[in-house]
């Protein structure tokens, strides 16, 4: 089991406590890299060592997949309709909107922004985003063309499957919407490499889609 980091915040701007892992997430919880390394998260005002988060290899990164793989054959993909999807993605939205004062503090304590600028761009956006495309969820359709007579055409939209994500270190919660609401929404799994000078606001978020879909998990496991 990776260790926990835990902050207390005491500003002008926010004031209050935050904890969360900083191992591999994968398949629910966080865990400790195969090869037992960290990497230094700095915060980039001063200098100074504001936690180590445990480093990834390539064989964390296949079972990664192999869990993500796991997750669109049981409990995901085609097995969810567009109207759960959209569903489970706006609780993640509803989850960072709740949060969005520890989320900005987090994001500006490692990556350096100032919290306005984070809570009033980086976050609010983030949420944003999240929420239209969990609106978007249930509106995937498929179409049917007319050509003449003899012949049918058809489309038809399915998940790509199991889809890799890289978020750089300047908007990282940002970039981390960007890329997994449109795939969530689609009825994809996903393994996110995060950046390791800017991944404590990503780390807290994946609590909050633990949360969301232990639910969903739970049931198929039942």
């Amino acid at each position: 089991m990776a260790p926990t980091f835990t902050h207390e915040f005491k500003n002008q701007s926010y004031t209050g406590k935050t904890s969360f892992g900083t191992g591999v997430y994968i398949d629910g919880q966080f865990r400790d890299g195969s090869n037992g390394t960290t990497i230094d998260v700095v915060n980039p005002t001063n200098g100074s060592l504001i936690t180590k988060i445990a480093e990834a290899t390539a064989a964390d990164v296949n079972t990664a997949v192999k869990a993500a793989q796991k997750a669109l054959d049981t409990t995901w993909g085609l097995n969810t309709s567009g109207a759960e999807r959209g569903e489970l993605i706006g609780k993640l939205a509803r989850l960072m909107e709740r949060d969005q004062d520890e989320l900005s503090a987090i994001e500006a304590l490692d990556n350096g922004k100032t919290f306005g600028w984070a809570k009033g761009v980086d976050i609010a956006f983030s949420i944003q985003t999240i929420k239209y495309f969990a609106g978007w969820a249930d509106k995937i359709t498929g179409q049917t063309i007319e050509t003449d007579e003899k012949k049918l055409v058809y489309t038809r939209h399915e998940p790509l499957g199991v889809v890799g994500q890289i978020i750089p270190w300047n908007f990282p919660l940002l970039m981390f919407a960007w890329k997994i609401a449109p795939a969530l929404a689609t009825g994809n799994a996903i393994v996110i490499k995060t950046h390791g000078d800017a991944s404590g606001s990503w780390e807290k978020v994946e609590l909050g889609l633990g949360s969301v879909f232990d639910a969903l998990f739970a049931s198929a496991e039942a």
